[in-house]
């Protein structure tokens, strides 16, 4: 059975992922595990008590994936994609949807960015697009934004590192 691009590029956000969790928390037990969809993923910490006093921490990931090879990255959203990543953000506190631009890199925002492009009101099919200019930082913007918005340099897989940081760091 070959394997698609699709599950290789998941492959590889979840790598990227682990390694800097693994490394910058080592400390922590981690458990990943799938959503509901084939693009959902759930990720649940847990720094093991000590003293009675153990922490713990999770957030759900969303992968979205375009195969094409330059700027601009454009990901179609289905309804049902905004109400699985609200449900991953009312069950688990956070959600992330990183965005795997061809084999250029992966942009990574956290809910109240994707908010900021996409609206509460979730339509049959909205869109986002991703671009970067050479030797520039990723931009992101939406059908329901109002322009464009500057990504943090390497902000995927530190987005979410640094949120497992500040709550169980």
């Amino acid at each position: 059975m070959p394997i698609s691009e699709e599950v290789r590029s998941h492959g590889y956000v979840l790598l990227q992922l682990w390694e800097q969790l693994s490394s910058n928390l080592p400390n922590a037990n981690f458990n990943l595990s799938t959503g509901s969809s084939r693009s959902a993923y759930v990720i649940q910490s847990n720094i093991p008590a000590m003293l009675g006093r153990g922490r713990k921490a999770s957030a759900g990931i969303f992968v979205k994936v375009s195969n094409k090879r330059a700027s601009p990255w454009r990901y179609a959203f289905l309804q049902q994609h905004q109400d699985e990543i609200k449900a991953l953000k009312d069950e688990y506190g956070e959600v992330f949807v990183a965005f795997v631009n061809g084999q250029d890199g992966v942009a990574c925002v956290d809910y109240s960015v994707l908010k900021l492009v996409l609206d509460e009101h979730h339509q049959d099919q909205e869109w986002v697009a991703i671009t970067r200019k050479l030797h520039q930082n990723y931009r992101i913007s939406g059908k329901d934004g109002d322009g464009e918005r500057l990504l943090p340099k390497n902000n995927f897989p530190q987005a979410i590192v640094k949120y497992f940081l500040g709550v169980i760091g």
